[in-house]
Parts: structure tokens; C-alpha cells; sequence
């Protein structure tokens, strides 16, 4: 007596799981991918608002958001590690930045992975100290951690 019967395969079931998984998985990194380079995107841009910001500020006070002034040398405590608290919205003593036209910024000062961003008059580049506005990046370094996925924009160009 001969039985019809339908249906798939132990092996034909294995193999579309498989390839069912192996998409998947691709489709993951391809995902987790375009995240970070989104995430780094909206960093630079947020950066170079920033910068055009905190070179105005330089430009009408003189002054850096770290109180230095704009044609001296950095020395000492010479970074803002929160800009939020700091000249670019308001300032509390006009004295301290003289011809003060701001509030500078009105966006986020704060990174796609939470950080706020910074200001460092004597960041280290290729063994030069640089004037910057930056990001820890995706690692969330802090100030005085250079590391290779570090997001800056120079002010001193």
C-alpha cells in the first residue's frame, strides 16, 4: 500500500532556518551600523553649531566659555567639561564677558550617547594643542582622554 505524503523535509526546514538566520543576523549589523554612523553624524553636526557659537562669543567677549582670554596661551584649568552652565546660553556677570550678545546656542549640549559635549583650549592632536569643541564618542571618553573615536571640531583654524 502506497501513502502520499506531503510536507517538508527535517533537512529542508534546517536549511530555510538557516538561511532565515543568517538574514537576520545581517540585517542586524547592517542596522546597528547605520546607528552609529547616524549617532556620529548628529555629533559633528551639533558640534559645528557649536563651534560657530563658541567662536562668536570669542569673537564679541574675547573671551573663551572657559573665561580665557581668546588671545592667550591655554593654561591651567582650561576646560569646560559641561557648556550648559557656561556663556553660550546666559551668563550671570556681565562683567566677566563684556560685550555679550547671546544666548549663542539654543540646541542640545548634550552627545547622541548622553555626554555633554566639551570645550578644551588645549586639546592634544598629532602632538599639537589644539583649540576645541568635542565629543567623547561612542566610548563616552571624557576631557584629556584622546582616543581614536573622539569627535572635535578646531576653533583655532
Amino acid at each position: 500500500m502506497k501513502t502520499d505524503k506531503s510536507g517538508f523535509t527535517l533537512i529542508e526546514i534546517v536549511i530555510v532556518v538557516a538561511i532565515v538566520g543568517l538574514l537576520a543576523t545581517l540585517g542586524s549589523l547592517g542596522y546597528t551600523k547605520a546607528m552609529h554612523n547616524s549617532r556620529v553624524n548628529v555629533a559633528q553636526s551639533e558640534l559645528e553649531m557649536i563651534a560657530a557659537a563658541t567662536l562668536q562669543l570669542a569673537w564679541d567677549t574675547g573671551k573663551w566659555p572657559n573665561g580665557a582670554w581668546r588671545n592667550q596661551a591655554a593654561s591651567g584649568n582650561n576646560e569646560v567639561s559641561d557648556l550648559s552652565d557656561g556663556p553660550l546660553f546666559s551668563i550671570s556677570d556681565a562683567d566677566l564677558y563684556p560685550g555679550w550678545q547671546g544666548p549663542y546656542y539654543e540646541g542640545s549640549l548634550v552627545d547622541p550617547w548622553g555626554q555633554s559635549y566639551y570645550f578644551d583650549s588645549d586639546y592634544r592632536v598629532d602632538g599639537e594643542n589644539r583649540i576645541v569643541v568635542g565629543s567623547g564618542g561612542p566610548n563616552c571618553s571624557r576631557i584629556n582622554r584622546y582616543d581614536s573615536d573622539n569627535i572635535y571640531v578646531f576653533l583655532d583654524d
